[in-house]
């Protein structure tokens, strides 16, 4: 049987309405978002102190038995937030201090913005994730932020 000029017009019409479809589809498939920049590795060859912030979230932190790592997290003012030490790995590294420093003197202490800080110094030769969670004091509720430095002592 030979298709008539209305059967071979309906197929390709629904062709080319499959075709515009997929290139619709194809178009319209979202992108995968660029990845972040890798974090660049923090050492100090030569320091005594090595300092992180919550801007090197990430990294790879490496440190001489004689070094101390000092880990800065800011902190807002009025927002009833504390930055806490999640978990700390025996034996390779030991607290020495943690403390809130207050950004301004001469403002009111419930209210202040500052920073938690803390000071660690490298006990044995080893590695160790220091994670610390931004979250309201003694709350369940999952962290407001997170910070992770891979540290690795030498």
């Amino acid at each position: 049987m030979i298709p008539t000029l209305r059967t071979w017009s309906g197929l390709t019409l629904a062709l080319a309405l499959a075709f515009t479809v997929a290139v619709l589809v194809a178009c319209a498939a979202p992108e995968k978002p660029p990845a972040p920049p890798p974090v660049a590795p923090v050492a100090g060859s030569g320091q005594r102190l090595i300092t992180v912030s919550d801007a090197n979230a990430g990294a790879a932190v490496t440190l001489e038995p004689a070094q101390e790592l000092v880990v800065r997290l800011p902190i807002e003012g009025a927002g009833g937030l504390e930055w806490s030490l999640v978990d700390l790995k025996p034996g390779v590294l030991t607290v020495l201090s943690s403390k809130f420093e207050r950004a301004l003197r001469n403002t009111n202490v419930e209210e202040a913005a500052g920073a938690s800080v803390w000071h660690f110094r490298p006990q044995a030769a080893g590695a160790l994730t220091l994670k610390f969670d931004l979250r309201r004091p003694h709350s369940l509720q999952a962290p407001v932020q997170t910070v992770v430095y891979d540290v690795t002592v030498k």
